[in-house]
């Protein structure tokens, strides 16, 4: 049996799936490149730069696919004609789904498990076979991947056993998850930068904000000055309306005498 080491689909594949957004992708990649030696091919691990551009090569694979987010069939991970290897080839759809928990309980370094109903998981994976073989391929890749199983009561749950019809609590082996523990916790440093970026898009947010009050105010104030500009023209032109009002009711009326009335006076 391998000891199963990801490869840049199933990273891609659980981006798709956790719903990771595009600004939080650059995170993740660092996280997981950090803990590269203990879960990623060996290839991947050499180079950053290199592990980066798969993942980014794998994700527009998936999405050209239809593998869009956790509603997606999860049977447009493994791309056509590819060789299972964990389960058998007609289970590697469960194969899929399990390294998606997997990786899942990886990340997510606090959550101490995640509970699975696996008599119903046939269906909505679009498995065909004998139960019996179903049970025997979640046992393989529970052991392949790292994970163990509890029942509700935290008490160990041996697979091989068979499935039983009831929720498991499925968690990382103790050893396993130990190991990436020696890790920086991704949370801590991603929590970090994220109030790093929080306190950069307030300051921008100041800056901007001040300047559009600046703004506002050299448009206040050439406002301003245009209507004080318009009340002085109006003003002056009332002004010198009223003068010439004034003038022309202070001048005296000549009173003119008229001809007939001048004749009159001479022949008199």
């Amino acid at each position: 049996m391998i000891n199963y080491l990801y490869n840049a689909r199933d990273i891609a594949a659980y981006f798709k799936w956790a719903g990771v957004t595009s600004h939080q992708e650059k995170e993740y990649l660092h996280y997981f490149f950090q803990i590269g030696k203990d879960i990623l091919a060996k290839p991947l691990t050499y180079d950053y730069e290199t592990f980066e551009k798969a993942v980014y090569r794998e994700l527009y694979y998936l999405w050209s696919e239809g593998f869009e987010n956790e509603f997606s069939d999860i049977a447009l991970i493994a791309p056509k004609g590819a060789v299972s290897l964990i389960c058998d080839q007609e289970f590697i759809t469960l194969e899929s789904y399990m390294k998606l928990l997997a990786l899942h309980l990886i990340f997510s370094r606090n959550l101490p498990y995640v509970h699975v109903n696996f008599t119903g998981l046939m269906l909505p994976l679009g498995l065909k076979g004998e139960f019996t073989d179903f049970e025997r391929n979640v046992a393989v890749a529970c052991e392949t991947l790292h994970l163990i199983t509890q029942d509700v009561f935290s008490q160990p749950f041996d697979l091989n056993l068979g499935i039983p019809d009831e929720v498991l609590c499925l968690c990382l082996e103790p050893e396993f998850r130990k190991s990436l523990s020696a890790h920086e916790d991704f949370r801590k440093r991603f929590i970090k930068n994220a109030a790093s970026r929080l306190q950069e898009l307030k300051k921008t947010s100041a800056e901007i904000q001040e300047k559009e009050e600046k703004k506002k105010q050299r448009l206040l104030k050439r406002k301003q000055a245009r209507e004080a500009a318009k009340a002085e023209r109006e003003a002056a032109k009332a002004k010198k309306t009223t003068d010439k009002t004034e003038k022309t009711v202070d001048e005296p009326k000549t009173i003119k005498t008229p001809k007939k009335a001048q004749t009159k006076k001479k022949e008199s």
